[in-house]
């Protein structure tokens, strides 16, 4: 396993980007990876499982993922529990001004299937999208 760690200023308040990036569907609106993304069960808490339809680097291949821990609006932690990067992904939400939130995530992710032959260079590339990834929240928040 890895860690990767990236965080992004946003201009809107901690709540917003709280409930915006906490609900994984969300996620096609700003990383690109992932094509689809509902919700099969729960209501956002803890136990709450998603599914994605998810491409990496070229690769198509399916995720399952189940929240955790919710601390709304300071912390959300989920896992996968089915994917080809498997990971667990903290984020955290801190306010640094009435409109303005800094979101980070620290996920620790390990690469099986076509990604392990990424070896060494894997994690550099994907702290390389997800950083890209992470900029399109700037704009997608709603206010």
């Amino acid at each position: 396993m890895a860690t990767i760690r990236i965080h992004v200023d946003v201009d809107r308040p901690v709540e917003n980007v709280f409930a915006y990036v906490a609900d994984i569907r969300n996620d096609v609106h700003w990383w690109r990876g992932v094509i689809s993304a509902e919700r099969l069960t729960g209501d956002g808490g803890p136990g709450t499982e998603y599914a994605q339809d998810t491409r990496l680097f070229g690769v198509r291949f399916p995720a399952r993922m189940v929240v955790l821990e919710v601390e709304p609006p300071r912390r959300f932690l989920y896992r996968s529990t089915d994917s080809l990067t498997p990971f667990t992904a903290e984020y955290t939400f801190t306010p640094l001004t009435a409109g303005r939130t800094r979101f980070t995530m620290t996920a620790e992710l390990a690469a099986t299937g076509p990604f392990r032959w990424f070896g060494p260079v894997f994690l550099p590339l994907l702290r390389i999208v997800a950083r890209r990834y992470f900029g399109s929240l700037r704009t997608a928040v709603p206010a």
